[in-house]
């Protein structure tokens, strides 16, 4: 009976891992945006850019991006969500991680009342 067990922990952790990968492509398929301009985003707020600048560089630098206003301005916040596998090295991941919390921060100290 021991180990039909550890088969069907071993077949659930397969499908859990199967479930994240699907996941994680359907979510960047939608985004149609890289983790390089996520990061470029958040390091231009952090600059005081607007998203209009931010935006209308994106589309100068790689006219076949699929970023649009609305989404620039969404990402603007912090709203996305990039994964390790999108950036070249775990370190740029890490440094995307940093700039999140800060641009979080930055929006949350910057509120107008």
């Amino acid at each position: 009976m021991e180990p039909l067990n550890q088969n069907n922990q071993s077949n659930q952790s397969q499908y859990l891992q199967h479930k994240k990968e699907r996941r994680e492509k359907k979510k960047m398929a939608k985004r149609d945006v890289s983790g390089e301009d996520i990061i470029f985003i958040f390091e231009k707020v952090l600059e005081g850019w607007s998203t209009i600048r931010i935006y209308n560089t994106i589309i100068q630098s790689n006219p076949t991006s699929g970023i649009t206003k609305e989404k620039t301005e969404k990402y603007s916040t912090g709203n996305c969500k990039i994964y390790e596998k999108e950036v070249s090295s775990k370190q740029q991941f890490q440094y995307y991680t940093e700039l999140r919390e800060k641009v979080y921060q930055f929006h949350k100290t910057n509120k107008v009342v």
